[in-house]
């Protein structure tokens, strides 16, 4: 295992929760875990039984600090960091590593991953995106991400923005999707569990020839009667028939287009 020294993590949510588990899983043993509610630095103690703080005082002492807030918060959190002698990073996929540079060594840590606390996963497919602000930080960072993950990206500010733009549609509003999907089934007493082999192989099949070519259903097949009596069937849930008819028509506009060319 190789030494990084004292290492730090700011915040007490879901992607702290999981760094710290990952962390410990690799016998490391984080320095100190940061909660500003010293009720709350309590409760990380108890949960996951490292140091706890609720001052910044510890967290000036270590040699890489993780900060895992809201994104909202990171500023305010950098501007208690401005002695800090170590490496400091943030976990957001959208704000930019500069929001950091109050410090003379700053960059971004971001696992493209959803998180919870309740949730162990393994890290080793996981893409985590790095970021320095001098060649030896990057190659520190980089021996740091690989502990963990078998894929380590770098990527500047634009391009991490991008993925996590991309993953707001592959993965949140996938989820969306479900939850409409789940909402339409328990209606009709039926369960989302009938629709896990048609998802599953659905974004094999996308991963394996391309989201365009692993699309089927109405809309790419022009199949307009169909399509009606779906609209029928969600007359009375104008949210979701709203949803249908955008997706309905951008997959009509965009892909029978593409198919004529």
């Amino acid at each position: 295992m190789l030494h990084f020294g004292k290492i730090a993590i700011i915040g007490a949510g879901n992607v702290s929760y999981t760094l710290c588990k990952l962390l410990k899983n690799k016998g490391i043993e984080p320095y100190c875990v940061l909660a500003k509610n010293p009720e709350k630095a309590e409760k990380v103690h108890e949960d996951l039984n490292v140091a706890a703080v609720s001052s910044y005082e510890t967290v000036l002492e270590s040699d890489l600090t993780i900060i895992a807030v809201k994104d909202d918060a990171i500023s305010e959190v950098a501007s208690h960091l401005v002695d800090y002698k170590g490496l400091v990073v943030h976990t957001s996929g959208t704000k930019s590593a500069e929001l950091l540079n109050k410090t003379m060594r700053y960059g971004v840590f971001y696992p493209l991953q959803t998180m919870s606390k309740e949730r162990e996963i393994s890290f080793d497919e996981i893409p985590l995106l790095i970021y320095a602000n001098s060649p030896d930080d990057v190659e520190m960072l980089s021996r740091f991400a690989k502990q963990f993950s078998n894929k380590i990206v770098f990527c500047d500010d634009e391009q991490r923005k991008a993925i996590h733009l991309a993953a707001v549609y592959v993965s949140n509003f996938t989820n969306v999707m479900l939850g409409i999907g789940d909402k339409l089934l328990k209606k009709n007493g039926l369960s989302l569990d009938v629709m896990r082999p048609l998802v599953m192989e659905m974004m094999q099949k996308s991963f394996d020839i391309s989201p365009e070519k692993a699309l089927t259903g109405p809309a790419r097949r022009g199949d307009f009667a169909t399509i009606g009596e779906h609209e029928k069937m969600l007359a009375d849930n104008p949210d979701e028939l709203a949803i249908y008819m955008i997706l309905t028509d951008y997959i009509i506009e965009n892909y029978q287009k593409n198919e004529k060319l």
